[in-house]
């Protein structure tokens, strides 16, 4: 199963976004998104929750702690991302901290429409 990294920016609309995670995880033949995972840092933005109740899975906030945890394995490295949020990484590392234990990066970051996806997975996303 995978876990799909989102970041956003505030131009992003749910039914785009959704459309773009679902092509990303279909053209690079992941396994079955199991969970939309973004930072908790945007926590209090509708967006994600509209997009992952667009795509059927549960939605999971990823703490800063979590985030900067998977930071040194992300191989994405954004500096306006750095500059804005403090992470140099959002969606790859969301994806990696999402899918858990021994996760590796299926797709790395993919950028559409103020939309960044990623998608992990792991020992706990099979």
């Amino acid at each position: 199963m995978s876990v799909a990294g989102m970041g956003w920016s505030n131009s992003a609309s749910a039914p785009e976004a959704a459309a773009f995670v679902r092509q990303v995880v279909q053209e690079n033949e992941a396994t079955a998104l199991t969970c939309l995972a973004v930072p908790g840092f945007r926590r209090g933005d509708e967006l994600p929750e509209e997009v992952a109740g667009l795509l059927g899975v549960p939605l999971s906030w990823v703490s800063d702690n979590a985030l900067r945890a998977v930071q040194n394995i992300c191989p994405t490295v954004s500096e306006r991302a750095l500059q804005e949020t403090g992470f140099a990484s959002v969606a790859e590392g969301c994806a990696l901290a999402g899918a858990g234990r021994g996760a590796w990066l299926r797709v790395l970051r993919q950028v559409h429409a103020g939309i960044t996806c990623a998608v992990a997975e792991g020992e706990e996303t099979k």
